[in-house]
């Protein structure tokens, strides 16, 4: 990676000095332990377990929780459902930050007002089990030095990192160097929704989706294809699928797939000549909708342990395994956490799919025992331990 530093970082950079001013001065005014903040994603969407721990937090009395994102339709739609929520850099956005007890992420502070988290207690609610390396054991540690040493100083500034089980301790704490005695077994809040309906789980994505999706689970089997977003080729994710034929294939076992692209992915599909094909938007959120399909197909992806817990089956297209391993490289081996069919070419993927929707279940052992490593709870609950660990402090 070139040395040189792109203006976006050196807004971070910048970010992350006024963080540490605004964390010694912080001392100066104390900070409300009941007043919770709560963002995803670079503030771009709301989402992922810091959607679902807000959600939980509006059922109960003992905090009041605020969201802080940079998308203003967000904020207008939390507004009219009664929830409190700003823009991130508003003066009342800036307000919260600076008064804010605890904060709750997913991906890093940059996920809230960075500068005015200063002082506050920041909870990591991350986003998946990782069998990708992540963090330092990926990008971070080719990046020029002054990124290094922010992030280095951003990973001290997290004092409790959400985790599903022992099995992601170490491969978190080398990732994000967190130390273990900083992480919670919880399991995470966005898997509630796949045992329970969740008020408010509609809210920042599509509900018209979420009915098709329950309309077309009501008349046949639902495949749901989630790949991994691939950002060292400009390849498409559809590439290596034949819809043409993938469409008949599934019109012959009445059954549909449904596909949904990384934001930041190109998905090329004409879904106007296809009729068993359906693709999703990009930013939906697609937790509410995996308990309404009967089988996922992806990749390297991380949702493929949270889909363990509806025990659904899965099917596994890594075309490009040896390319892609070689690119990021893996915690686990992939042959022990990949409980399905393995296909390399899409004639296996047919042959895959077939055996999924219509033959006898070989894996469901093989999916038990990936489930039980990978997480200490069953289905539902997390929001509510997460919560209840905070809440009165």
């Amino acid at each position: 990676m070139s040395a040189r530093i792109a203006p976006l970082d050196v807004a971070f950079l910048l970010s992350c000095a006024l963080h540490a001013v605004v964390k010694r001065l912080s001392r100066l005014w104390e900070r409300d332990e009941t007043l919770w903040v709560f963002g995803a994603r670079g503030g771009e969407a709301f989402v992922d377990n810091a959607k679902y721990l807000y959600l939980h937090a509006q059922t109960r009395h003992e905090v009041r929780p605020v969201w802080l994102t940079r998308d203003r339709e967000v904020v207008a739609e939390l507004d009219q459902q009664g929830f409190e929520a700003y823009h991130a850099r508003s003066l009342r956005g800036v307000a919260v930050s600076l008064r804010a007890g605890i904060v709750f992420v997913t991906h890093g502070l940059g996920d809230v007002n960075l500068p005015c988290a200063g002082g506050a207690t920041a909870v990591n609610l991350w986003h998946g089990i990782p069998l990708k390396r992540v963090g330092w054991d990926a990008e971070r540690s080719k990046m020029p030095l002054p990124l290094r040493l922010a992030y280095e100083y951003l990973d001290r500034e997290v004092d409790h990192l959400t985790v599903t089980s022992d099995a992601v301790v170490d491969p978190l704490a080398s990732g994000l160097r967190v130390e273990p005695d900083r992480m919670f077994v919880s399991g995470y809040p966005r898997n509630d929704v796949l045992s329970e309906d969740v008020p408010g789980m509609g809210i920042g994505t599509d509900t018209t989706t979420i009915r098709r999706v329950r309309r077309l689970a009501a008349r046949g089997r639902v495949i749901v294809y989630l790949p991994t977003f691939r950002e060292f080729t400009e390849e498409a994710v559809d590439d290596a699928i034949d819809f043409a034929e993938l469409d008949a294939f599934l019109a012959a076992r009445d059954a549909y797939f449904l596909i949904k692209a990384h934001p930041k992915e190109r998905l090329t599909v004409d879904e106007s000549s296809l009729s068993r094909v359906v693709t999703l938007p990009p930013h939906v959120d697609v937790y509410p909708l995996l308990r309404h399909t009967d089988v996922l197909l992806t990749d390297y992806s991380s949702i493929l342990f949270d889909y363990l817990l509806t025990d659904g089956r899965l099917v596994f297209y890594p075309y490009d395994l040896e390319r892609y391993r070689a690119v990021r490289t893996f915690y686990f081996e992939y042959d022990d956490v990949t409980p399905g069919p393995v296909a390399r070419t899409f004639e296996e993927l047919l042959d895959a799919l077939a055996a999924s929707l219509e033959g006898t279940d070989e894996f469901g052992d093989e999916r038990r025992a990936v489930r039980e490593r990978f997480f200490a709870h069953p289905p539902g609950g997390a929001a509510a331990r997460v919560f209840d660990r905070f809440a009165g402090r």
